[in-house]
């Protein structure tokens, strides 16, 4: 990463990515596509399914307290301690179960697809290294990886929480500052994808955990807007695709739609970061170039 590259920008267009992003399946051992696809899937929809009656349970206990507190401003007496604390309870109960559920979903999914991502990273830059080689390879930097991303989604969150509750706060005097709240996916989003390179620079360049936060900046200089738009590509998909289950009446099927988009969503954003990252750390690809569009 020298200093010529920090000064212009070597990311290209999402266009350019497009055609070999998509091809989640062509890797140069089809196996390995094929099991993390399934892998990814079992835990997604397997997890779906599990989490599913725990959040029927929260949505009910939810209703009940709702009209609970309805009844109660009709009628002009509105007092949390009439709310029945045993349905409340519950509730939280539920939710807890489906948070600890969902986390386990995106931590095992997330690690699998950081694999399959790192498995494309090698067959571009040293397509000689053997199925093993890689596993290992990546087996010894994901240590590191899990810390950093325990630490940087910790951050993350926790700022997170900060602007939302200061946002909340200054809504009740300027109630048009609530719009910014409907925003504030997005802005998360877009800072996320400003540290999208942060597993990648961990396995090539072996960068420290505290000093990561630093380079996964630094390496975006010049182009952080295209990288954001980039980034964001894939995600906008997923929510283009997953509204094909919406019309769907069986909900087991309807989530396993889902899930099996999220699963290419997941795939395509593993090789769109790789491509990307090659360009932007000025990397050489050892791989076949694909024929062009």
């Amino acid at each position: 990463m020298d200093k010529q590259q920090s000064q212009r920008c070597r990311v290209k267009s999402i266009f350019f990515y497009l055609r070999e992003s998509f091809r989640f399946h062509d890797v140069d051992k089809p196996v390995v596509a094929q099991i993390v696809f399934i892998l990814i899937l079992a835990v997604i929809f397997g997890g779906y399914i599990y989490a599913r009656p725990y959040i029927e349970d929260a949505f009910l206990y939810f209703e009940q307290i709702s009209v609970n507190l309805i009844e109660q401003v009709e009628t002009k007496t509105l007092d949390l301690s009439l709310i029945n604390m045993e349905t409340a309870n519950k509730f939280f109960e539920s939710m807890l179960i489906v948070v600890i559920i969902y986390a386990l979903i995106k931590a095992v999914a997330y690690i699998l697809a950081t694999y399959y991502g790192v498995f494309y990273y090698y067959s571009l830059t040293e397509p000689d290294t053997t199925l093993k080689q890689r596993t290992v390879f990546f087996l010894k930097k994901l240590i590191k990886i899990i810390v950093f991303n325990i630490l940087f989604y910790g951050i993350f969150a926790f700022a997170i929480l900060c602007v939302f509750v200061l946002t909340a706060f200054i809504s009740f005097f300027i109630p048009v500052i609530v719009v910014i709240l409907s925003l504030l996916p997005i802005v998360v989003l877009a800072v996320d994808m400003l540290f999208i390179f942060k597993n990648l620079l961990i396995i090539e360049f072996d960068t420290g955990i505290i000093k990561n936060f630093k380079v996964a900046l630094d390496i975006t200089r010049g182009c952080k807007r295209r990288v954001i738009f980039n980034g964001l590509w894939p995600h906008f998909l997923g929510l283009v695709l997953d509204t094909i289950a919406i019309d769907v009446q069986n909900p087991a099927l309807a989530l396993f739609i889902v899930a099996f988009f999220e699963v290419i969503v997941l795939l395509i954003f593993q090789r769109l970061t790789a491509l990307m990252f090659i360009d932007a750390a000025t990397l050489e690809r050892k791989d076949k170039i694909p024929e062009k569009a």
